[in-house]
């Protein structure tokens, strides 16, 4: 009989990620090669790359996020890498990033953000990326990527920016995005998002281009003038937010499946059923509270359908178990029409 890991989730792939990582950033730069470590601080960041570094000031972007009520999103932590450059071409350099972010799979992190993003990098580090259930979000300042093809996925969006040659005026719109989307949590809304640290550098006709080739761009909006990166959307088209919540769902379920499996087991007869159908609810109900399922009548939308077992299954030892919901997600279009009559319009009865 071959081997089989105990919990099987029908995704990609075994999951590897924990619930804790789902909202932690790798932020990778090609200045200097720095062992990957974790950081609390932009002061930490200081001591490994020095002050007036790229990571630095993508890091301060990063940190700078806050929520709609204006509170700054800090993660409880993030991590930091250094695989340096040097005279590599952009596909040498692709393959030897590629290796780097390799090693560190087994480290906490899913959102991953590189300083130095090119098409090739892209394509590369795809496969991997989907393979391994993380997300990139990445930064061009052309379209359509040349390879948009081989880099389309679910998994990488593509952040437009004008502003990524060395110098002071570069920005650094990926780590910002990170910090507002990624940092506030799994299911997090991903278009319309306002940031801080950086400039609007798109208006016009040019909206309907990136939209079209699923680049998310930054605009102003209202008369505030809010900066909001507009789109959400990754390189296959499919919202961010979509993704990371059923990550999320994957990744509690998986998590919870495995404890009960090994500190109580699952009968084979009504008892394991039932316990089977009590861990899974419980499981909904918390990404219920944490806005990842829609709410109908004050009730979560999800439904376990009763557990049974066939008799091949119970010769395997299998159970099958089937959940059908409903994501929150986020409504990013809005149609309101506005209708003029010369006729009362609170009439009394």
């Amino acid at each position: 009989m071959d081997y089989r890991e105990p919990v099987k989730i029908v995704v990609d792939k075994e999951i590897a990620l924990t619930v804790a990582d789902l909202n932690k950033t790798l932020i990778v730069t090609n200045e200097k090669n720095v062992d990957f470590a974790y950081c609390t601080s932009l002061e930490e960041v200081a001591e490994k790359f020095g002050n007036n570094t790229k990571i630095y000031k993508a890091v301060e972007a990063f940190l700078s996020q806050t929520d709609g009520s204006g509170n700054i999103l800090k993660p409880d932590f993030f991590a930091v890498m250094g695989v340096e450059k040097g005279g590599d071409e952009d596909a040498a350099y692709a393959t030897k990033l590629k290796a780097a972010i390799t090693e560190v799979l087994d480290e906490s992190w899913y959102c991953l953000i590189t300083i130095m993003d090119t098409a090739k990098l892209v394509e590369e580090l795809r496969a991997l990326i989907v393979s391994e259930r993380r997300v990139y979000i990445a930064e061009t300042g052309t379209y359509p990527l040349e390879n948009a093809d081989k880099a389309k996925s679910e998994r990488t969006q593509l952040i437009y920016n004008t502003k990524t040659s060395d110098g002071e005026d570069r920005e650094y719109k990926s780590a910002a995005y990170a910090g507002a989307v990624i940092t506030a949590g799994a299911g997090n809304k991903c278009s319309m998002v306002k940031l801080s640290g950086v400039s609007a550098d798109v208006t016009g006709g040019k909206k309907q281009e990136l939209t079209k080739n699923n680049i998310t761009f930054v605009e102003k909006r209202t008369s505030e003038g809010y900066i909001v990166a507009n789109g959400g959307r990754a390189m296959d088209g499919t919202y961010f937010d979509e993704t990371t919540a059923l990550d999320c769902m994957i990744v509690n379920l998986n998590e919870a499946i495995q404890k009960m499996l090994i500190l109580k087991g699952f009968p084979q007869d009504e008892e394991g059923y039932t316990r089977m159908e009590e861990t899974i609810t419980s499981i909904m109900e918390q990404l219920g509270a944490k806005d990842i399922l829609a709410k109908e009548n004050g009730i979560y939308e999800y439904k376990v359908t009763p557990v049974t077992q066939t008799k091949e299954e119970r010769m395997a030892r299998t159970i099958k178990p089937n959940v059908l919901f409903r994501l929150k997600g986020w409504a990013y279009f809005i149609d309101l029409t506005l209708k003029q009559t010369y006729d009362t319009v609170n009439k009394k009865n």
